[in-house]
């Protein structure tokens, strides 16, 4: 039987997977005409948290000054004023403003096309849970109830975007629907007001809750600062722990698409799961959280080694964040305020630790630090709140002594065991869990050993490092490079992907010579080589180490475009760049943006060169996107495709859209010819016959599109794009096969 309270719950659960949705679909449409950079996710992200902090403040202004009684009836005003904008009416046409700053111009269109209706729905789950705690439902004894249901809410319209609603329907659809949505939002809302009677007109906004709900909770008007900093903390922390792993796992353990998505969702589950009236929290956690925080501190560095199977890693870090993310939440919701006027104050607080947490770590560290120890400082603010809650104390001898154990032996670890070793490991672990078992005893060592550990991490990550002896590190919001020496040869990586080699020699004929995926063997390699082809003017999407211009020769051109403005930082390392013949220019910005500052007919050929890392630019697969690429090449030149990628299988997603530009397709491979000469995968379009013949029969390309096995999924455009599809789990899968846990 449908019981009154469940009226709320739907207003809360879709009010919370509207707001979900809508961040992913405007970021989706934003992408293409701002270009695929960071900073547009990234001012998207700061975007939407800065409007849910002010929906919090703006809810806890207007409850106390008009009582949820009356506020209940403004509200629906409220609600109902993003019909005169967006859902009311269709989505303004957006397009970037080339005179304003990227983010401001961002700002500006996020506020003008969903600012209001996204401000609208970020009040919905303070104002459902105080009108829950002013009803006369017996629920009202729990109202933050309310506050896991739109966490589930959040869950639902996360998970459902990539996997249902991108994929089946284009971004006109997704509009439409969740147009309806809000509308049924509305609607809901509406029967809400009859539903959900008001207990007693008369109570004062600080009226308290009853004794059987609280029981010894002090109430929050009585305390001092230190349990609202606690709060204040273990929020930022939560939200810093769920950043740091997913930076970790796309960084630095596996750049597969979508894997950002497992810690989001450990991170909504954790308040789902806590947030209830018998919260589902697992005792250990709690029990055994001095061996949650060191495993934690252990299987960072662990991943700076490279130690663990890929697959390893991801299961570790996914277990250790749902535990720090369950313990956080616990521990807010266990000292939850007593009055019902404190509500609005305790989320205010709550979104304010989240916000400062995320801003850290988007905007922050990227520019302090060149490794992920943003994992390291959310342990740190964990064991800070902690110490808040206990007290200060006295750190003894003995926990001095427990902290230069921990510091020496992640010094002294890496110089001992280079690779996994069983015997190693579990010294490792044994010697941390008895180290933290007596720290966790006194919180204020416990912290001050979690601050030496953020303290020595950006020095001693290098120690731990087996891809050769780093020679610069550099860190935006684009990843992680590390420019290294192993053997004889330079290397650039970003997390374990790696973008170009170099050997290290005085002999100027082997320095020149192309590496990695693009040496002469590739097919990338053959077609510049060959001679078939013009090459006058080459077009470049994605510099790497700029090893395509050894191709150069003088009287020719070749224009790199590239995303990274900061690349020149670590390229220089190289000097591929340096010693080509060839003319050069950079354009450092978007390649679809940049490429309409060049003529028509332009390129003879055109290398698209950016797809080997987890946030795969789709942007730049696109039919419309193969379109612009069309304009700017010349009658009979090649778009060429680097799709070399462990994770995804572009392959079927090309052959596709070429077949629906009216481009002929055809596809070429390498296998690895030594450590230095790596194998690769190419595919390349064109719509002149002979070019594509002579790839065929000269160069021995295939046109595997026209194999009828091969299942051609639908062209990707600007509005429809599907990653799961041509995702390769399997190859997380594989990664154990051939791990030996025993191996010493």
């Amino acid at each position: 039987m449908l019981k009154r309270v469940h009226y709320l719950y739907a207003l809360s659960f879709l009010a919370a997977f509207l707001l979900f949705q809508i961040e992913l679909v405007i970021a989706k449409i934003f992408l293409p005409r701002f270009g695929g950079s960071y900073l547009v996710w990234g001012s998207c992200i700061v975007f939407f948290q800065f409007a849910l902090l002010l929906g919090y403040l703006y809810t806890h202004v207007a409850v106390r000054k008009f009582g949820m009684y009356r506020y209940r009836y403004l509200h629906l005003i409220f609600i109902l004023l993003p019909l005169l904008f967006f859902p009311g009416r269709a989505l303004p046409e957006i397009a970037a403003h080339p005179g304003l700053p990227l983010v401001v111009d961002i700002f500006m269109q996020l506020a003008f096309t969903i600012g209001t209706a996204f401000f609208v729905l970020s009040t919905i789950s303070i104002v459902t849970q105080t009108w829950l705690a002013h009803s006369d439902l017996p629920e009202s004894r729990n109202p933050f109830t309310l506050y896991a249901v739109s966490n589930a809410g959040s869950f639902l319209g996360l998970l459902s975007y990539p996997f249902f609603f991108e994929t089946y329907f284009d971004l006109d659809v997704q509009v439409a629907i969740w147009r309806i949505l809000y509308a049924l939002f509305i609607l809901t809302y509406i029967v809400s007001l009859r539903a959900v009677s008001y207990s007693d007109r008369t109570i004062p906004a600080g009226a308290a809750f009853g004794k059987s709900f609280f029981g010894g909770v002090f109430r929050l008007s009585g305390e001092g600062a230190g349990r609202k900093l606690s709060w204040f903390l273990l929020s930022a922390a939560g939200c810093i722990l769920f950043l740091a792993v997913t930076n970790v796992m796309t960084y630095e353990i596996a750049p597969c698409p979508l894997l950002w998505v497992v810690p989001l969702c450990i991170y909504l589950v954790s308040f789902t799961l806590t947030f209830r009236d018998r919260p589902l929290y697992p005792q250990w956690i709690t029990d055994k959280f001095h061996l949650v925080m060191g495993f934690s501190v252990l299987i960072y560095f662990f991943t700076q080694g490279r130690i663990l199977p890929v697959t390893v890693e991801l299961i570790a870090f996914s277990v250790a964040l749902f535990a720090l993310c369950m313990f956080c939440q616990h521990e807010i919701y266990e000292s939850r305020p007593l009055e019902k006027g404190d509500l609005t104050g305790f989320y205010l607080i709550v979104a304010t630790g989240g916000f400062a947490g995320s801003m850290l770590v988007t905007w922050i560290v990227p520019r302090l630090f060149t490794s992920t120890v943003e994992f390291l400082l959310g342990l740190f603010l964990v064991a800070l709140a902690l110490g808040l809650k206990q007290g200060r104390e006295r750190i003894g001898f003995y926990n001095w002594r427990l902290i230069a154990y921990c510091a020496v032996l992640i010094v002294a670890w890496p110089f001992r065991f280079k690779v996994y070793n069983v015997v190693g490991v579990a010294v490792a672990l044994l010697a941390f869990a008895f180290i933290f078992r007596d720290l966790f005893k006194n919180r204020t060592a416990l912290g001050v050993c979690l601050l030496v550990v953020f303290a020595m991490a950006p020095f001693v990550d290098d120690m731990w490092r087996t891809d050769g002896h780093t020679v610069r590190s550099y860190r935006n919001y684009y990843g992680i490079y590390n420019v290294s020496i192993s053997g004889n040869r330079l290397q650039l990586t970003n997390g374990n992907t790696l973008h170009g080699l170099q050997y290290i020699t005085d002999d100027p004929v082997k320095r020149a010579e192309p590496l990695a995926y693009y040496h002469r063997g590739t097919p990338v390699g053959r077609v510049l080589e060959s001679g078939f082809f013009k090459t006058g003017r080459i077009g470049v999407v994605g510099l790497g180490v700029g090893t395509l211009s050894a191709y150069g020769r003088k009287g020719e051109a070749i224009d790199f475009f590239e995303l990274d403005p900061d690349v020149p930082v670590f390229v220089s390392a190289f000097d591929y760049l340096k010693r080509s013949d060839a003319k050069l220019t950079f354009y450092f910005d978007d390649a679809r943006l940049a490429l309409k500052k060049t003529p028509p007919a332009y390129y003879d050929i055109l290398v698209i060169d950016a797809f080997s890392g987890d946030s795969v630019p789709v942007h730049l697969l696109t039919t419309e996107a193969i379109r612009e690429y069309k304009v700017h090449v010349k009658d009979g030149g090649l778009i060429l495709f680097h799709i070399s990628n462990r994770y995804i299988d572009l392959a079927p997603v090309l052959f596709s859209n070429a077949r629906a530009v009216k481009a002929l397709a055809v596809s070429a491979s390498n296998t690895v010819q030594g450590s230095a000469l790596l194998a690769s995968d190419w595919m390349a379009l064109t719509w002149d016959r002979g070019s594509r013949d002579t790839l065929v029969s000269r160069l021995q390309w295939k046109d595997k599109g026209a194999d009828p096995d091969m299942k051609l999924p639908r062209p990707w455009t600007d509005k429809y794009s599907n990653i799961p599809s041509v995702a390769k789990p399997r190859v997380l899968v594989n990664s154990i096969r051939d791990f030996q846990p025993f191996s010493w």
